[in-house]
């Protein structure tokens, strides 16, 4: 009985101090929703891990000094994997079984629960605010840094933004590579900023000119440190998109300038070290890292026809160590209440005389149930070269594998 008083006492307390308390704003709104899901996923990435073998056959030459030298390397490095006589030595280990020697017991099932944040208004004065975040519950620690504040106007729009939106991000269109792809084997289709762009930032877009948006981005420095310190500071992007009828095209550049020369090849490994990893081993000789350096160029478009929609993109990330160039093509339609879409992208991730590559195929299939629940299915088929895996036997780094996910999700 105490606490149903104190409870009530309480209630009225706050409800008569809200009578008197000048609102934050009459003007902006607040917006709860979220989404559910259930999944089924299958897939085969599992493999025959293969066994540890010499730098020799790792490197696929007898004598390091020539692959280094392919590969413009330095030769602190060659030094520190060779002996006295110049020979290579000192053993590689390669990828393991993502599934540790156990079969694969399909479908898996599992779940997603998020929560969408909105809050927004058009002041007195014109000026547009608005706010937005969805959290992930199930990676509650991947949320605590995400932050989007936006600002807008007669002057066009400001998004101050946590992991800064590169321009070039924001003005592509006909990006499909974003098909689902298990395990850590995976180039990522495009990449549509650099790492200029992993601190707090700015993104402008200017007011529609006619067809046209335009996009300006700014990160002033990629470590929100405050000093420069920092690997990227001042680092700038501009994108535009067009319209004309059925035909969209957008894309744009972005270049980030490394301030402490981190891609230097440096002699990081040592003979002494008795399990270098083949990854490791071909990063410390010929650089496979995006890093240092970067420029980004990327392209895309839309077309629509009837009841179809074509899309294709290009983009490539120049950088002090690799370079990645990805193509993407797709379609997508509407059968009966079914949406159909069908893609597929190649990506090239290049490191001197060698390189990965990957190529996923991807369709996926979805309808409404109802209002808020959508049932989808999404098959892939990726077929990836790994490198720095190819010269030991075993499976010869390249891998294929199959996945499908069918997900039902509850919108609120």
């Amino acid at each position: 009985m105490d606490k149903k008083i104190l409870l009530g006492g309480a209630a009225a307390l706050l409800m008569a101090g809200s009578m008197y308390a000048t609102p934050a704003s009459a003007s902006i709104s607040l917006e709860l929703g979220g989404e559910a899901s259930l999944t089924a996923t299958m897939n085969d990435n599992c493999f025959t891990a293969q066994a540890a073998d010499s730098l020799n056959t790792a490197l696929a030459d007898a004598d390091i000094g020539d692959g280094v030298a392919n590969a413009e390397a330095d030769d602190a490095t060659v030094s520190e994997h060779t002996d006295a006589d110049g020979a290579v030595a000192g053993i590689v280990s390669y990828a393991a079984d993502p599934c540790g020697g156990n079969d694969e017991d399909n479908p898996v099932l599992g779940f997603g629960k998020e929560i969408s944040i909105s809050a927004g208004g058009t002041l007195a004065n014109g000026l547009e605010v608005s706010f937005s975040d969805t959290l992930d519950l199930a990676d509650v620690d991947g949320e605590e840094g995400a932050f989007e504040l936006s600002l807008g106007g007669a002057f066009g729009t400001l998004t101050f933004k946590d992991g800064a939106d590169s321009a070039v991000d924001a003005a592509m269109v006909g990006d499909t590579s974003g098909a689902d792809v298990t395990g850590a084997l995976d180039l990522g289709g495009h990449i549509l900023a650099t790492s200029g762009t992993d601190g707090t930032g700015i993104l402008y877009q200017a007011p529609t000119m006619g067809a046209l948006d335009l996009y300006v981005g700014y990160a002033p420095n990629s470590g929100d440190t405050g000093d420069d310190t920092a690997e990227y500071l001042d680092t700038f992007s501009i994108g535009m998109t067009f319209s004309s009828g059925d035909l969209t095209v957008g894309g744009g550049i972005e270049s980030a300038t490394s301030e402490n020369n981190a891609c230097d090849l440096a002699a990081t490994l040592v003979l002494a070290d008795a399990a270098i990893t083949a990854a490791a081993l071909f990063d410390d000789v010929y650089g496979t890292e995006h890093c240092g350096d970067q420029d980004l160029i990327a392209v895309g478009a839309e077309y629509a026809m009837g009841d179809m929609t074509f899309s294709a993109a290009y983009s490539e990330l120049d950088t002090g160590e690799a370079d990645q160039t990805s193509v993407s093509f797709g379609v997508a339609t509407t059968l009966s209440d079914i949406d159909v879409a069908v893609d597929y992208t190649t990506s090239e991730n290049d490191f001197g005389p060698v390189s990965d590559e990957q190529n996923v195929v991807h369709i996926g299939l979805s309808t409404a149930l109802g209002d808020g629940v959508d049932l989808s299915l999404d098959v892939s088929s990726n077929d990836i070269a790994i490198a720095s895996e190819a010269n030991g036997g075993g499976h010869g780094g390249e891998f294929t594998t199959t996945f499908a996910e069918m997900k039902l999700a509850v919108g609120f």
